[in-house]
């Protein structure tokens, strides 16, 4: 097994020496299952290198943890997570995500800037939110795998809304739509079926296809998303499974397909055969004019949300497929859970209704908070470049120079978190690159700036891995 690289929340935020701060961090990513037993860690020199940390910190973590009996070293094969006790359980493929995502929440007073989601009160309207119905759920009896009738019918009455015709037998509620797009990936990516994606794309979809066993094809991208001619090589070249894009506000770019570019990509899947899916979780945060979905013959997949728009914590997502494709995905997402929350699908349900008002207003709190962004990195930090995103929560940032993920793990030091463009790369590309979300309150996106500039500062004059210090977000 090939060793697995440590995401950025590995040096923990209690007090005590460094080194006993990292394993800390190690010794919870065991107990996640972010390592199995038998994973081999990386190197020392590795390591420190990734962390901006000193060897001798990570030496005398890994020797800590060695005299616990959690990991064991042996000359040639490295430094491995001992099988033994609660350690017990097979590897999983290192998620490409932040540590973040699986622990809840960055470090006391650590500004995340690596989320998608705007939060605040108004998340959810009051009305919708009435418990009011609620006890109807319980008079009847056994699982509805595919989702709430009702949920369907309006999920598909958006889709025909938009411009592609649907029946609620053509849509599948899911936990989420990373939920949806791990069904895909399962169905498709098994036996090592090759899934064709953007470079760069969604490091959820990524890890979703890790898990699944498949090979990844990542195709260049350009100001319009995925590039015709690679892809058109690629699937005359290749048994492809799978093409995965994200044709409106791409995750982390921001673009927009063209109709054209649309068009002629629906046309090149539907001759070789191939499935598309157009992931349209950021579509609704696209700034100007209204999204259309991708045009697509009986080969086309739609994956939606409305987390992006209320609430991360509404777990309700959903796949828009034909009838045949449906069955079998939907006997996945029986093994998988048996359903999705009824109460959580009643929610969605009333939410659907009022989500383009949601959209609108969501429109124009990121539009006010990406110029904000804008005006300071360009003041604060004036080598760094960018184009200027036609949707989403994102800007796509390129260094002048260095490392990102390196430089990442400078600034969770200095209080901030980001995500190095490499974790959006199947093939760890864009290492200059960073992606920053903007979606916090103006002011701490102000704090978030200043402690990037200070990062940046100390990054390039070579001063360590920072203050590694307490902080607090006013």
């Amino acid at each position: 097994m090939n060793a697995s690289t440590p995401s950025a929340g590995l040096i923990s935020g209690s007090s005590g020496p460094l080194y006993r701060r990292l394993a800390e961090g190690l010794r919870g990513a065991v107990r996640r299952g972010e390592f199995g037993a038998g994973s081999r860690l990386p190197s020392e020199r590795d390591l420190a290198r990734s962390l901006g940390i000193s060897r001798t910190t990570v030496i005398g973590a890994y020797r800590l943890l060695r005299e616990e009996g959690l990991l064991e070293s042996e000359r040639g094969s490295g430094t491995r997570v001992v099988a033994s006790g609660r350690w017990i359980g097979p590897a999983v493929p290192a998620a490409t995500m932040p540590s973040a995502k699986l622990t809840g929440e960055p470090a006391a007073g650590v500004v995340d800037l690596s989320g998608s989601v705007v939060v605040g009160p108004e998340a959810v309207p009051r009305p919708a939110a009435d418990t009011t119905g609620l006890h109807e759920l319980t008079a009847g009896f056994g699982y509805q795998p595919l989702g709430l009738p009702s949920l369907r019918a309006r999920i598909a009455a958006r889709h025909t809304r938009l411009g592609l015709p649907t029946t609620a037998d053509e849509v599948l509620v899911t936990n989420g739509a990373q939920q949806a797009i791990s069904l895909l990936f399962t169905l498709f990516g098994r036996n090592g079926g090759v899934i064709v994606t953007e470079n760069p794309s969604y490091v959820g979809a990524l890890d979703a296809a890790h898990a699944a066993g498949a090979r990844l094809l990542a195709l260049p991208t350009d100001a319009e998303g995925i590039k015709v001619r690679p892809l058109r090589e690629t699937l005359a070249r290749h048994p492809v499974s799978l093409l995965y894009v994200m044709t409106t506000c791409q995750n982390p770019t921001g673009t927009v397909m063209s109709t054209q570019r649309r068009t002629e990509i629906a046309r090149l899947a539907e001759r070789a055969g191939v499935p598309v899916v157009d992931d349209t979780t950021l579509a609704d945060l696209v700034f100007e004019g209204r999204w259309h979905p991708l045009p697509t013959a009986a080969s086309g997949i739609t994956v939606g949300s409305l987390s992006k728009l209320f609430w991360p914590g509404l777990r309700i997502g959903w796949l828009r497929a034909p009838g045949a494709l449906m069955t079998r995905l939907a006997r996945l997402k029986v093994v998988a859970d048996l359903g999705s929350s009824d109460v959580g699908q009643q929610l969605a349900s009333r939410l659907l209704p009022v989500s383009e008002d949601m959209a609108t207003a969501r429109r124009g709190q990121l539009t006010a908070r990406l110029d904000l962004m804008s005006e300071l990195l360009r003041s604060r930090l004036p080598t760094w470049s960018w184009t200027r995103p036609s949707g989403g929560p994102f800007l796509w940032v390129r260094l002048p120079h260095g490392d990102g993920e390196t430089f990442a793990q400078l600034a969770l030091g200095y209080g901030v978190q980001v995500l190095p463009g490499a974790r959006t790369s199947p093939d760890r590309g864009f290492a200059d690159h960073l992606r920053l979300s903007f979606v916090n309150e103006p002011a701490t996106l102000r704090i978030a700036v200043d402690r990037l500039g200070e990062a940046w500062a100390a990054y390039e004059s070579g001063h360590g891995s920072g203050p590694l210090r307490s902080f607090t977000v006013a």
